[in-house]
């Protein structure tokens, strides 16, 4: 259940070698590119390299040498004169023109990559790069996630950021994101908002239910969930619609829903979670909710695109499966038309 911002995107780089081999960045000034000196090779090297955030990992995908991959982004950079990562450390990073060419160079492959296969007549939708809180990847993407896959044939790449609050400075094509409803220039979804209810496992359900939650409080293990309001928030929001005075011990503080709940349904404990989030758990009866107090804490899951992504068949195939499934009012809005719904 934790919400996401974003950042810069900055991945453990552990290969070395090539570092030290590396030059300074280019200082000379590119001249114009023609379709003759296009650099095709390097740019798919690159957009690989800008995806996985790692020279190693793009180079797994592309089935070269880490090394080639190297040798392609500094064949860029020596192209257009200018430089596209920047190491922290041993970390990896984008520079603002590594940020400007990768949005145009991930679309322009996505669509030679539709183009060629419409005309071999396999169009399979494209590539959906998804970034998707943990808890909410885990606990409600799967189903959803394999329709989209054997609908529209669409391949899909799933990170899983613990802060994520635009798609601005990354290189995925949608996300979902649990935040407060603000105003945006991207296209925000709602998907749902959360409601807080008390958790505990089924036997302790009737104890909980007769004596209250400030004799629970005192007896039981408490467990926190931290969020972006901190990690007493949902159980303050909870003892206020309560009407109860309790002082909240420490307890245990877990930095995803996920966790959580799986530790109150295995090891008992009492946990004030997003109902929607932990239905399965109560349906299998694996969780209880004792009481019937809910509280609203003012943050949901929306959905985030870049308005022109939703041309893309892709996205189109995701998001209309994801409407389905948890908010069917908006299914049939036209696209672009539910940006109010992310509005404060």
């Amino acid at each position: 259940m934790n919400p996401l911002q974003p950042g810069a995107a900055v991945v453990a780089f552990t290969e070395r070698r090539d570092e030290k081999r590396r030059p300074e960045p280019v200082s000379m000034t590119a001249s114009p590119i023609d379709r003759r000196r296009l650099p095709l090779n390097s740019l798919r090297a690159f957009e690989a390299a800008a995806r996985q955030m790692s020279f190693t990992r793009a180079a797994e995908s592309l089935g070269v040498t880490q090394s080639a991959v190297s040798r392609h982004v500094l064949n860029l950079e020596e192209v257009i004169g200018a430089q596209l990562f920047e190491r922290r450390g041993s970390s990896l990073a984008l520079t603002a023109a590594g940020q400007d060419l990768i949005g145009n160079v991930t679309p322009a492959l996505d669509r030679l990559q539709a183009g060629l296969n419409a005309i071999c007549e396999i169009d399979r939708g494209g590539t959906l790069r998804l970034a998707l809180p943990p808890s909410f990847a885990i606990r409600m993407a799967a189903p959803i996630i394999e329709t989209c896959r054997a609908q529209g044939g669409v391949a899909i790449e799933i990170d899983t950021p613990y802060v994520l609050e635009s798609l601005d400075s990354t290189v995925h094509d949608a996300a979902v994101v649990f935040s407060r409803p603000r105003v945006t220039d991207q296209v925000m979804d709602l998907l749902w908002m959360e409601e807080l209810t008390l958790l505990c496992r089924p036997d302790m359900a009737p104890r909980v239910r007769e004596e209250g939650i400030a004799a629970a409080l005192a007896r039981e293990t408490v467990i926190h969930i931290r969020n972006e309001a901190g990690r007493h928030t949902a159980w303050v929001e909870l003892l206020r619609a309560a009407g109860v005075a309790a002082t909240l011990p420490q307890g245990i503080v877990f930095d995803t829903a996920y966790m959580a709940l799986d530790f109150a349904a295995r090891e008992g404990g009492l946990v004030v979670a997003d109902r929607r989030l932990a239905a399965r758990d109560i349906a299998e009866g694996r969780l209880a909710a004792p009481l019937s107090v809910t509280a609203a804490s003012g943050f949901g899951y929306f959905m985030l695109f870049r308005p022109d992504d939703l041309q893309r068949e892709a996205v189109q195939i995701f998001r209309r499966r994801m409407l389905t499934e948890f908010a069917p009012s908006l299914e049939r809005l036209p696209a672009g038309s539910e940006r109010a719904q992310g509005a404060a």
